[in-house]
C-alpha cells in the first residue's frame, strides 16, 4: 500500500493515546517519533519528507530546494498549473523554498514561469526575499529585487522587515549578510533600531534615537517576547550597543513579555556591565534614602546582583542583611542569575553567605535549580562550587522532569556531563 500521511497522523494520535496510559505527560512528538521509527525512519520529519517526495508536489518542492532545474522543468512542463503549488504546513511557494536554500537557477526559472516575487506564505507572512536575506544569499536577493520584490517587506510576523531577517538572527553577523544589507540599503531599505543594534552601528543607532527617542522603548514581536533594544543587545552579546543604549537613556529595568529585565539574558558579567552600573546607581539612592529614614533597605535580586557584579561587597552585605529573602531562593533568583552569568565571585559569595544551592527558581516556564542553569548556560566552572555547597544533582525540573545531568546531556555540555557523572559515581 502507498504510504499516506493522513493515515500516519491518525496512527500517531493512536500511539499517543497508548503512551499516555503510562506517561500522562507524553507529547505528540513522542508518538510521531515512535511511528517514524516503526517505519524505518530516524524522525517524523524524515518520514514526512519521504512521503512528500512520492507526490508531484513533493517532487516539485524537493527539486526547488535542491536546485534540480531539470526535474523541476520537466514536472512544470507536464503540470504547468503546479507552479502555484503550496507546501504544508505554512503554504510556502516554490519560490520561497528555492530562495531559502539560495537556489538562484531555480529562482530564475520560477520567476520566468510567472511566480510572484512578493507572494506571502502563511506562517511568518514573509516573501521569498525575507528567506533569501536570512540565508545571506545576495545573488538571490538581487534577482528577486530586480523582479519587483519589495526590499522593505513590512508586515512579517516577527516585525523585522527584510533587513531584520538579514541581521537579527543568530549567525547573520558575517560578510555574506553584510553584503545583503548593503544591497538592501542601496535599493531603499532603512535600518530600524534592532537591525542597527545587531550590526553594531553606533552612528545609526544615534541617528534613529535622535529622530525618534521612543525607539529606545521599541518592542520586538510576541515571537521574541516583546524584548526592547536593550534586551536584544544583551541577549545577542553586543556589549558596545549595551553601553550606547544605556548612555542614550534605555531603561535598565524594562520588562519583556516574560517580565524579565535585560540582565536575565546575560551569559557573562562583561556583556551588561553598563546595565549593572545603572541599576547600582539606583540602589545607591535607595541606600542613602534608607539611611536618612533610619529604615531597612528595600531591594530585589537585581540590586544584589549589580552590587556583586561591581564588587561592592559592603552594599551586597547590607542588602542581604536587610532582605534575607534574597538568599533563600524562593523567587529571588540571585544565585541562579549569578550562575547563568558565570560570575564565580558572586556565586561563591552567595553560597558563603547562606544561599540555598538547591532552591528552585522559575526560569522561562520551568522551576529549576542553579545546577540546571549552569548546564543551560554552559558554565562548568560554576558546577564544583554548587556541588561543594551541597547542591543535589538528582533534583528534577518541573517541566521536563529532568535532573541537571539530563540537561547537560541534552545541551551537549561535555565538561559538565563529566563533572556530574563523577559526582554520581562517587
Amino acid at each position: 500500500m502507498k504510504p499516506n500521511l493522513e493515515w500516519l497522523r491518525k496512527q500517531a494520535k493512536q500511539q499517543l493515546a497508548e503512551l499516555r496510559k503510562t506517561d500522562p505527560n507524553a507529547k505528540l512528538a513522542d508518538a510521531q517519533l515512535t511511528v517514524a521509527r516503526e517505519n524505518g525512519f530516524s524522525s517524523w520529519r524524515a518520514l514526512k519528507a519521504h512521503i512528500d517526495s512520492l507526490t508531484i508536489d513533493g517532487r516539485l518542492f524537493d527539486a526547488a530546494r535542491t536546485g534540480d532545474v531539470a526535474t523541476l522543468t520537466t514536472l512544470l512542463d507536464r503540470f504547468p498549473e503546479k507552479v502555484q503549488a503550496r507546501d504544508e504546513p505554512y503554504a510556502f511557494t516554490l519560490l520561497h523554498a528555492a530562495a531559502r536554500e539560495g537556489q538562484l537557477a531555480v529562482v530564475d526559472l520560477l520567476l520566468r514561469r510567472g511566480l510572484d516575487s512578493n507572494a506571502r506564505e502563511k506562517g511568518d507572512n514573509t516573501t521569498p526575499l525575507h528567506w533569501a536575506a536570512a540565508a545571506g544569499k545576495l545573488d538571490v536577493v538581487r534577482r528577486l529585487a530586480d523582479a519587483g520584490g519589495d526590499v522593505v517587506g513590512r508586515g512579517d510576523d516577527h516585525e523585522l522587515e527584510v533587513i531584520g531577517w538579514a541581521s537579527c538572527w543568530e549567525g547573520t553577523d558575517d560578510d555574506a549578510h553584510r553584503a545583503v544589507i548593503d544591497f538592501l540599503l542601496s535599493r531603499g531599505a532603512r535600518h530600524h533600531i534592532f537591525s542597527a543594534v545587531a550590526m553594531n552601528l553606533a552612528d545609526e543607532v544615534r541617528r534613529i534615537v535622535a529622530a525618534n527617542p521612543a525607539a529606545l522603548s521599541a518592542r520586538l514581536s510576541r515571537n521574541e517576547n516583546h524584548q526592547t533594544p536593550l534586551h536584544f543587545a544583551v541577549g545577542h552579546n553586543r556589549p558596545q550597543m549595551v553601553q550606547l543604549l544605556i548612555e542614550l537613556g534605555a531603561d535598565p529595568l524594562a520588562a519583556d513579555g516574560f517580565g524579565f529585565p535585560p540582565a536575565m539574558y546575560a551569559l557573562s558579567p562583561e556583556i551588561d556591565r553598563p546595565v549593572m552600573e545603572a541599576i547600582h546607581a539606583l540602589t545607591a539612592g535607595e541606600l542613602r534614602s534608607a539611611d536618612r529614614g533610619n529604615r531597612a533597605t528595600r531591594a530585589g535580586a537585581l540590586d544584589l546582583l549589580a552590587a556583586m557584579t561591581l564588587g561592592d561587597w559592603p552594599a551586597a552585605t547590607r542588602l542581604v542583611q536587610d532582605n534575607p529573602e534574597l538568599l533563600r531562593g524562593g523567587g529571588a533568583g540571585a544565585l541562579h542569575l549569578a550562575t547563568k552569568r558565570g560570575d564565580t565571585r558572586a556565586v561563591r559569595w552567595l553560597l558563603d553567605h547562606g544561599a540555598d544551592p538547591n532552591a528552585r527558581w522559575a526560569h522561562w516556564d520551568s522551576d529549576v535549580t542553579a545546577l540546571h542553569v549552569a548546564a543551560l548556560a554552559n558554565h562548568p566552572e560554576i558546577v564544583p562550587l554548587l556541588l561543594e555547597a551541597g547542591a543535589d544533582p538528582a533534583i528534577h525540573d518541573t517541566k521536563h522532569d529532568s535532573d541537571a545531568l539530563g540537561w547537560a546531556e541534552f545541551f551537549n555540555r561535555g565538561e559538565i556531563v563529566k563533572l556530574l557523572r563523577a559526582r554520581t559515581a562517587g
